[in-house]
């Protein structure tokens, strides 16, 4: 399909008739493009906003501020930052991006380095690792900190998909007062008395460390019984604090 002669689809294809909508219906650009693509990832957006300002500045002007809202996103000069900076990322990070859907504010550390493509090797990387959205986020964040603070790119880059040694590697770095003792944090929750189907680990949230509890209940009975025995690591934590 296409609008006034601009191609909106099919670009895999070399030949053959395209309906154009701006003659058909007389729609607008944005109306046209919108009912082709009604859903679109920050990696696809940033794409197409760096091709919109590139081969057709009247249409990036006049439709920019309507079109990001359609995707529940707010046209300003740090989400035109961002998306220029996601641009500049391996198609494998964005990829990963309109799959995860991170928040905009979570690309922030994208922006606070002189030249994105510096990291690559590191951005090809990430997606592969066994980590889940926010560790990710947070791998990223503690590796543009540490670049930023000296130390070397290949330092930083990851030697297997173990995304949980990794993460621990990268705190330990960031923070190695919080990370020596979250291990021995670590060592010492195995050794509480959990209950059955209960499982406890000691876990770091940002600037904060404390607890996560996953339990496996059957019926309101066994989910009480299960609390009740969970008083016992309550004050177990407390003799240890």
């Amino acid at each position: 399909m296409a609008w006034k002669g601009l191609q909106l689809c099919g670009f895999e294809r070399h030949d053959g008739l395209a309906l154009d909508l701006g003659e058909q219906n007389g729609c607008t650009w944005l109306e046209a493009f919108l009912a082709i693509h009604p859903k679109l990832g920050l990696g696809e957006l940033a794409r197409l906003n760096q091709a919109l300002w590139s081969t057709h500045p009247d249409l990036a002007r006049e439709f920019s501020e309507r079109l990001f809202s359609e995707y529940g996103l707010r046209w300003c000069e740090r989400l035109n930052d961002t998306l220029r900076a996601l641009c500049a990322t391996p198609l494998e990070f964005q990829d990963w991006v309109d799959e995860k859907a991170p928040g905009v504010r979570e690309l922030a550390p994208l922006l606070a380095v002189p030249d994105v493509r510096d990291y690559a090797l590191f951005l090809r990387a990430l997606p592969t690792m066994q980590l889940s959205k926010s560790q990710a986020m947070l791998a990223l964040e503690l590796v543009i900190e540490l670049s930023l603070m000296g130390r070397p790119l290949n330092d930083l880059l990851p030697s297997g998909d173990n995304g949980g040694a990794y993460l621990r590697r990268l705190e330990q770095w960031r923070r190695p007062r919080s990370s020596e003792s979250d291990e021995q944090w670590r060592k010492t929750v195995v050794e509480w008395p959990w209950p059955a189907q209960v499982q406890g680990q000691w876990q770091r949230f940002g600037d904060q460390a404390g607890l996560e509890i996953k339990i496996r209940t059957t019926s309101p009975q066994d989910f009480h019984k299960k609390l009740e025995r969970l008083l016992s690591i309550r004050d177990t934590w407390s003799s240890r604090s």
